[in-house]
């Protein structure tokens, strides 16, 4: 199929080319002939004329010459005179230069013309010495028949010139029929050409469009993408998406601006709106909530659309399922006992969540804590009652921090540690001596606690600010300081660390 069309078009395309070549020649055959046309019969025919009515001048100034009364009459007839004379000779030399017929019509008058000149001498002479008598005598007999005759030598050149243009004008006429009929030629088989093309790429394309349409049905039914506008608001959605997350694809287009992203931290939705915005990519991971509240963790890949002006006009995304890889990676980094994040995820977290806060100029608190004598706990209650221990503490720290960017760790034993946004170091000391009175309201028995007969914890406070330059290293050693100050201290009580 691919063949024959190829083959069809090649031999369209040599037609076209041979009809450009043939068009071309006898474009420039036509534009030959009506340079001649103008070259020859207009510009020599124009000539002639200006010399004939230019002589007739000459004649009738020279009449002017026999009749003056005046030297100033004379003078102004004979400047007449020359004037004419000299347009004449400028006309001869277009005649001699464009006169495609025998040079010797030309010679004739030119000769004519110049053998005037002693006439015209003469009768000025006469003027001149006051023999306007004899001057007149010479105007009307000799210079007359001079000019008769010359006229007759310049009407020999028109005629010529006349006979060339409709000699040119036939052959025009010959041109412009055979161009007609070998470009009508010409363009029939090419659309008799193009036709049976059209018949063969109709057909495939048919056949084309159903292999499309099936193809494109299995990305729908399989391969989860999305269409945004350029403020995130779907446009379009494949089935599998909305099959995925449990929405109809009608429910998915009616949602709000930002329904891919809002089950996100509202600082990973600037992210992504910062990079996409800016004209880039961005490959990542985002978590979305079915429509039974589900988590489903997608890889998401997401690349801007532009206009013709370069600007973006929306975002088309591609994603797929990573729940079951997400699953893994949360049981890796979630403590068994307490199901908050471990030191591991700690290690792998912090670091990023302080350049997070500084790119957005915000303060990052860090505290770490400990419980209060959880040896002599261990020691009087046993070790089962101390795992119930530290079970209620997470839960209970689960519950003062509960915003998407609170991150709550258990780094080891009885030792715990917190990290959140704050908007000033007193915002900061605030939470945490508030998340140690709730611990210490869960009035959970603790007699061997010198600090308080329930259960309590000292905790080491480190806010981190946009100029710290401090290490991560550094920041978990002063804040272990911090923490040993409080115990120092009397225990169940906030030590803040001073920069």
């Amino acid at each position: 199929m691919y063949k024959k069309v190829l083959f069809s078009f090649s031999i369209t395309l040599v037609l076209l080319v041979l009809l450009g070549v043939g068009a071309i020649f006898k474009m420039a055959e036509l534009a030959n002939l009506s340079q001649k046309l103008y070259e020859h019969p207009y510009t020599v025919t124009t000539a002639t004329k200006t010399v004939e009515s230019n002589v007739i001048s000459m004649h009738r100034y020279m009449k002017d010459v026999a009749l003056s009364t005046s030297n100033e009459e004379l003078l102004i007839a004979i400047e007449n005179v020359n004037e004419s004379e000299l347009i004449v000779y400028r006309q001869f030399d277009i005649i001699f230069d464009k006169y495609l017929g025998d040079k010797k019509d030309i010679q004739k008058s030119y000769d004519a013309f110049i053998s005037w000149k002693s006439i015209r001498d003469k009768v000025i002479h006469l003027v001149k010495i006051n023999e306007k008598a004899k001057a007149a005598t010479i105007t009307k007999t000799k210079g007359a028949e001079h000019i008769e005759n010359l006229n007759h030598q310049v009407n020999k050149l028109i005629d010529y010139a006349y006979k060339k243009a409709m000699y040119f004008n036939k052959n025009a006429k010959e041109t412009k029929k055979s161009s007609i009929i070998m470009i009508s030629t010409v363009l029939v088989i090419i659309i008799i050409v193009i036709v049976t093309i059209l018949v063969l790429l109709v057909k495939n394309i048919r056949e084309t469009d159903k292999e499309i349409k099936k193809h494109f049905h299995l990305i729908d039914q399989n391969i989860m993408s999305v269409t945004l506008n350029k403020n995130l608001k779907i446009t379009d959605t494949s089935n599998a998406f909305a099959r995925h997350i449990k929405f109809s694809k009608k429910d998915i287009l009616n949602q709000s601006d930002g329904f891919l992203y809002n089950d996100c931290s509202l600082d990973e939705q600037n992210t992504i709106k910062r990079v996409i915005q800016s004209g880039k990519n961005w490959d990542g991971e985002i978590k979305k909530l079915d429509i039974d509240g589900e988590i489903k963790w997608l890889h998401s890949h997401i690349h801007p659309v532009f206009n013709e002006d370069y600007e973006v006009i929306g975002y088309t995304n591609i994603l797929h399922d990573i729940s079951s890889k997400k699953k893994i990676e949360e049981i890796s980094q979630i403590d068994g006992l307490t199901s908050l994040f471990n030191r591991r995820h700690f290690d792998e977290l912090f670091p990023s969540q302080i350049k997070i806060s500084k790119r957005n100029n915000s303060l990052l608190a860090f505290v770490m804590m400990d419980i209060d004598h959880f040896k002599q706990y261990n020691d009087t209650y046993g070790h089962q009652e101390g795992d119930t221990t530290l079970k209620s503490v997470a839960k209970l720290l689960k519950i003062s921090l509960k915003r998407p960017d609170d991150y709550i760790f258990r780094l080891g034993g009885e030792e715990f540690g917190m990290l959140y946004s704050v908007s000033s170091t007193e915002d900061a000391k605030n939470i945490a001596n508030e998340v140690r009175e709730n611990i210490e309201n869960l009035h959970i028995s603790h007699t061997g606690n010198s600090a308080s007969k329930w259960v309590t914890m000292s905790m080491g406070l480190y806010v981190i600010d946009t100029n710290d330059i401090s290490d991560v290293e550094e920041i978990y050693k002063k804040s272990d300081e911090a923490l040993y100050k409080s115990k120092q201290s009397g225990r169940n009580q906030v030590s803040l660390v001073k920069l």
